[in-house]
């Protein structure tokens, strides 16, 4: 009996060390999707699935003979099948207790995305901090978040309603049907950039000042890259690789 129970004890200590190296390599393709309309980091270009900084900065953290294949859906339903662990991976969002229920965070960013306040020129009212916000009709768009505290904030305080994307909201601000709007300062300034008519600017206090980051399904077993895709991530800043891809996508032309 004894000398089973050491042969079991052997064979036991010799596949600990294969099982564990077996783990990363599981994964060696992933599904990933994102917000379809949220440039300069991403949006749905055709069949190509996705274009942005997000998507290029994915090639270059994921490990190398992992591929990734997109699908583009709504928003909300990225998130909803990423936590049912359809969808592998969601680049570039920001970090809720709420996701972090279904998603696994990267420790290192993707990119900086300060939440900033959208007005009318004709309509500036001072931002100081949110209770500055009160007694203002706001909008934001359809399924963002800009962090656990200010969306406790503004449910309970403020007068903000959804709409489905940036380019409606603008609209709405621009008709003065809202009276703000609250959006990531990089997605903002590039759609003004684009069908912007000047009557449009952002404030300068920011809303929150959180970063995005890219984020594993919990039911996903690529899930256990979430650490050396953290650590490419990191590379990536420190070398100035990510500045340079936020400046690129900024600069290109597509309305999506």
């Amino acid at each position: 009996m004894m000398s089973m129970l050491k042969g079991c004890l052997v064979l036991t200590g010799l596949l600990q060390p294969a099982l564990a190296w077996a783990g990363p390599a599981a994964c060696t393709s992933l599904v990933y999707s994102a917000n379809p309309q949220y440039p300069p980091f991403h949006w749905a270009a055709g069949k190509e699935g996705f274009q942005g900084a997000s998507i290029e900065l994915l090639s270059l953290a994921l490990p190398k003979g992992v591929t990734a294949r997109p699908v583009v859906y709504p928003w909300k339903r990225v998130l909803y099948l990423a936590g049912q662990g359809r969808i592998d991976l969601v680049v570039s969002l920001r970090k809720t207790p709420e996701r972090e229920k279904y998603l696994v965070f990267t420790g290192h960013r993707s990119f900086p995305n300060p939440a900033v306040v959208f007005v009318r020129k004709d309509r500036i009212f001072p931002v100081r901090s949110w209770q500055d916000l009160k007694g203002h009709k706001g909008a934001i768009s359809l399924g963002d978040s800009f962090g656990a505290e200010f969306d406790r904030y503004r449910r309970k305080e403020l007068d903000i309603k959804e709409a489905n994307t940036v380019v409606e909201n603008l609209r709405r601000l621009d008709a003065g049907h809202v009276d703000y709007f609250i959006t990531g300062k990089y997605p903002g300034a590039y759609y003004l950039d684009r069908i912007g008519n000047g009557r449009i600017v952002s404030l300068d206090t920011p809303v929150t000042s959180r970063s995005i980051y890219f984020a594993f399904s919990r039911k996903s077993p690529c899930a256990s890259l979430v650490d050396e895709v953290s650590r490419r991530l990191e590379e990536l800043e420190r070398d100035g690789t990510a500045d340079k891809l936020l400046e690129k996508y900024m600069q290109s032309h597509p309305v999506p």
